[in-house]
């Protein structure tokens, strides 16, 4: 198994120390939300900075995923956490996220991080990637909506064209989307990812097959996209899920796509209930992308839910900014 490297932790979790260390002495324990547990390890990096600062060691972490094999996995790897009632995780989407969830207590801090974890992309079974061979599904929780080869029988050819555009940013949608819909006319749908990959490849011109990502990329990556339903459920997160967090508390987002942080920037900048604090999206350095290059188009941006009557302090927004 992959061992999953989490993105931009330095940032994340000084934000989450300090929305912590905020709260007024001797309250009561709040929780850390990891919206998108996945390999656990942000989650790691939250329970050992909350054990290492005496002041807020009470404080606990909530996982969720959506993905059930992360979830048995989490609950192998911080048995003891789960055990010594410093850790919970949940099997759900989070946009299901309920204060049930939450035991009647605050949340001091919320992340979500809108990739997918390095675990779910190289499981073959998962067909996520077109690295490893495996079927054509893509779905992160296989018991909900449909795989995407079911997904590719049904849609227009229009609309695929649509959606490589809009979700994959692709400039050869028209030629990929046509030779997809040929091979369902014929009867010879991809049945995995190295099938549909293959035939990616050899739809676009010569030189866009030696370019510096392979040609199948944004491909793959609008049809997660549209499989999983991912901007439904970040609209979700921003619209309702967001405001569990109490004043004075913090939200955290990375995105990947254009049309993800923009979503993000738009309800950090227009919602009267949080405040940037990182008016650009904090980005990897070139030692992180090094060493995980799937860093590399990560933006990560922080707000701070305001106190009513009480600005951000100025020092807040400049010790953020240092990451920016």
């Amino acid at each position: 198994m992959t061992v999953h490297v989490p993105i931009l932790v330095e940032p994340i979790v000084q934000a989450m120390i300090e929305a912590l260390q905020a709260l007024p002495e001797g309250t009561p324990p709040h929780w850390v939300v990891d919206c998108t547990f996945g390999g656990g390890g942000h989650t790691d990096a939250f329970l050992k900075a909350i054990a290492a600062e005496p002041k807020i060691a009470h404080h606990k972490v909530l996982g969720v995923d959506q993905d059930e094999s992360a979830v048995s996995r989490g609950h192998e790897r911080f048995a003891k956490e789960i055990s010594g009632d410093r850790l919970k995780i949940v099997h759900r989407r989070f946009s299901e996220l309920s204060e049930e969830d939450l035991a009647g207590r605050s949340v001091a801090y919320l992340l979500a991080d809108l990739g997918f974890s390095s675990d779910q992309l190289e499981d073959s079974e998962r067909g996520l990637s077109f690295q490893s061979n495996g079927p054509l599904d893509m779905r992160l929780d296989p018991s909900r909506g449909v795989s995407c080869r079911d997904y590719l029988f049904n849609v227009t050819e229009q609309e695929l064209v649509e959606i490589l555009q809009n979700l994959g940013e692709e400039r050869f949608s028209r030629r990929i989307a046509h030779a997809i819909i040929s091979k369902r006319r014929e009867s010879a749908m991809p049945k995995t990812t190295r099938e549909l990959a293959d035939l990616i490849v050899h739809s676009v011109p010569p030189e866009a097959r030696r370019g510096r990502i392979h040609a199948a990329t944004r491909t793959f990556q609008a049809l997660r996209i549209v499989v999983n339903q991912e901007l439904e459920e970040l609209d979700k997160l921003l619209s309702r899920v967001i405001l569990f967090v109490r004043p004075g508390g913090r939200v955290a987002i990375i995105s990947f796509h254009s049309l993800e942080d923009r979503k993000v920037k738009q309800t950090f900048k227009g919602e009267s209930d949080f405040e940037q604090l990182t008016k650009k999206p904090i980005e990897a350095d070139e030692v992180e992308v090094s060493r995980n290059p799937r860093s590399r188009s990560a933006k990560l941006r922080i707000a701070e839910r305001t106190i009513p009557g009480e600005p951000i302090r100025k020092s807040e927004r400049k010790r953020m900014g240092k990451f920016s």
